[in-house]
């Protein structure tokens, strides 16, 4: 099939030397049966970058077309830092052999400084395998980092994000790897640390300013077969480390298209001929490069199964290992099995511990199956995650890193009763600096209870800036007037009567993270009937996924997003759903994560939205229990109710 994609990748080519570039599991296959002229150049982006190709010179002629071909869109990010260097060309064709459902087409983002100008044709189209292929003419050559950069950029979706950490120059076959989408890693000339991967590194020059220097192993150099050989980095005393690890792509490797009800079936993680392979009712589904690397295109694949369970065994080497494990627990799929041999301590204690929490039977029940995926997400992403990496890698060379976002909450209520609740709520997030812009609707500090609970928060460490608003305005314009006190980087709203998890917070920052979206929310799924003193599980569809579906008492966006929308309508009711239609016109994203840390609370009366308790009885129900019954990631204890509860 790759020589297919080759031949017909090429079969339209023009007079001219061509540059064949190729990375990812398979895409290799049949190339040394495809007829490339004597001036033609082949380079395994997986062995070699183009500058180390090329060097820092023109390549020895001008190349008349480029013909990349990546295995899937997780290879296409990979191969953004090691394509850097004099490479330029016209015409451009790009093969993505496969591509999870979920991630849009590759439609580039063109860079805003007037370098494509001279386009003439853009061809996107379906090939088979659920791919892609990228056409592009122009009239005047541009780079070969700026095509991948921008289709990078178009595959991902959403906002370009925060910077990884500190600004790195990679070196070595694992560039790619290190700095996934990166495209200053490979063309900055100033740089504030630099990574060598694999390799001895360049003598320090005297006369040039000191650059922090990091060493790291290399996938290839870290198989069993090779530990040890001459000229290798020294292996660390007790073994690697967490950090050793390749980190984890999270754009591309994340819960999104997590599948909350499935058909049964588990599948095994085994070792097979010195890599993993996926086994499901005996036959292998899935073999895993002996690399270790997982796709998006593999995540999808096990989407369908219950729980997979890891068996350990001798694998091509303990880092490629590890990082294929915690990959498919970054992706929430959930895993079980014991924590491991000693040379997978380099997974981390907190993986290797919820892995050995449960059994096949606890993964039975929907959702303690998602819970325990939650956790294995966080765990994974916060561990393994390339942000949460170069962090620690930064402190390590001591460089400036970006701070972390802060979140101010807006909460703007009518009843001072719920005061003391709500502040609870809030003063209970952790992994996040928070501060609370508390807008009080016709009453003030006076009111009973309200200065006591204030007071005592910020006694507590809490940030509180309550201000009271005029009884006359509507909802929208009391929230307007609350995010523009606010400090934060992101702006969160929560609500005055609902429950949320300690982890409520830090789950969207995270969720922001890998989803690239412009606003992130959970669902209202578990529902808290007062009247009826009953909780029930609704089945909104699934969670971890683009969707405009979002409770209103969980939104988090940038403070730019409110701004560029014109921030909430001045309404009293719907001012949610209206804002969130706005960002959607605007071509914003939309996108929801799990449901577990939140619970809506339905009172007889008091609400905007004014619907009763039979509005969620009416449709069929996931499930229902009597009394309050949050998921276990709520973190529930018995003062949860005070404060208007049963």
């Amino acid at each position: 099939m790759i020589a297919e994609v080759w031949r017909d990748a090429l079969h339209r080519r023009h007079p001219g030397p061509l540059l064949a570039c190729h990375l990812g599991s398979g895409t290799a296959g049949g190339i040394d049966r495809v007829r490339f002229g004597r001036r033609d150049t082949v380079v395994d982006l997986g062995r070699r970058s183009v500058d180390e190709v090329f060097g820092p010179d023109d390549p020895p002629h001008p190349f008349e077309q480029v013909v990349l071909v990546v295995g899937t869109p997780t290879d296409l990010r990979r191969a953004v830092p090691v394509v850097a260097g004099p490479v330029r060309a016209a015409r451009f064709t790009v093969i993505v052999r496969r591509a999870a459902e979920h991630l849009p087409p590759p439609f580039p983002m063109v860079p805003g400084t007037g370098r494509w100008t001279g386009l003439l044709d853009a061809r996107i189209k379906r090939v088979p395998d659920a791919g892609w292929s990228v056409e592009l003419l122009l009239t005047r050559p541009v780079s070969l980092a700026e095509v991948v950069t921008a289709l990078s950029h178009g595959l991902a979706g959403g906002r370009r994000g925060t910077a990884t950490g500190p600004l790195v120059a990679a070196r070595g076959r694992d560039a790619g790897v290190w700095r996934p989408g990166d495209a200053l890693a490979g063309g900055m000339d100033e740089v504030d640390a630099i990574l060598d991967v694999g390799t001895a590194g360049a003598e320090h020059d005297p006369a040039e300013p000191v650059t922090p220097r990091l060493r790291r192993w290399s996938l290839e150099d870290s198989r069993w077969r090779a530990l040890g050989r001459p000229g290798a980095v020294p292996r660390p005393r007790g073994g690697f480390e967490v950090d050793d690890v390749p980190p984890l792509d999270e754009t591309m490797i994340n819960p999104t298209g997590f599948v909350q009800d499935t058909e049964g079936r588990s599948g095994r993680l085994v070792s097979r001929e010195g890599r993993w392979a996926l086994v499901v009712n005996g036959r292998v589904r899935r073999r895993l490069p002996d690399d270790g690397t997982v796709t998006d295109a593999d995540i999808e694949a096990v989407r369908d199964l219950r729980t997979i369970r890891v068996e350990w065994g001798r694998h091509s080497g303990p880092l490629a290992s590890v990082r294929a494990v915690a990959a498919f627990a970054a992706a929430g799929v959930p895993l079980l099995g014991d924590p491991g041999p000693s040379w997978a301590s380099c997974l981390g204690e907190p993986l290797r511990a919820l892995m050995s929490s449960v059994c096949l039977k606890d993964m039975r029940d929907p959702l303690r199956r998602e819970e325990h995926s939650v956790l294995l997400r966080r765990a994974a992403l916060r561990a393994h995650g390339a942000r949460a990496r170069w962090r620690r890698l930064g402190e390590i060379t001591g460089v400036d890193l970006p701070a972390e976002p802060t979140v101010s909450v807006v909460l703007c209520t009518r009843r001072p009763h719920m005061v003391p609740f709500a502040l609870g709520q809030v003063a209970r997030q952790r992994g996040v600096d928070v501060e609370l812009v508390l807008g009080m609707h016709g009453f003030d500090l006076d009111a009973p209870g309200v200065g006591e609970a204030v007071a005592d928060h910020r006694e507590r460490g809490g940030r509180v800036i309550a201000y009271e608003a005029d009884p006359a305005l509507p909802l929208g314009s009391i929230l307007n007037r609350a995010v523009l006190r606010a400090g934060g980087d992101l702006v969160a709203k929560m609500d005055d009567d609902d429950w949320y998890g300690p982890d409520h917070l830090a789950d969207l920052v995270l969720a922001r993270s890998y989803s690239g979206a412009d606003v992130v929310g959970n669902a209202a799924e578990f529902v808290y009937l007062e009247e009826l003193d009953m909780t029930v599980r609704l089945p909104l569809g699934e969670s971890e996924r683009a969707s405009r579906r979002l409770g209103g008492g969980t939104l988090m966006m940038d403070r730019r997003v409110w701004e560029e929308t014109g921030g909430f309508r001045p309404i009293p009711t719907s001012e949610d759903t209206q804002f969130l239609a706005g960002v959607e016109l605007m071509g914003g994203r939309l996108y929801r994560t799990h449901g577990c840390n939140y619970v809506l609370r339905r009172r007889s009366g008091g609400h905007t939205w004014k619907v009763g308790s039979g509005y969620f009885l009416k449709g069929t129900v996931r499930a229902q229990w009597p009394g309050w019954r949050p998921s276990a990631l709520l973190e529930p204890s018995e003062h949860e109710l005070v404060g208007g509860g049963r």
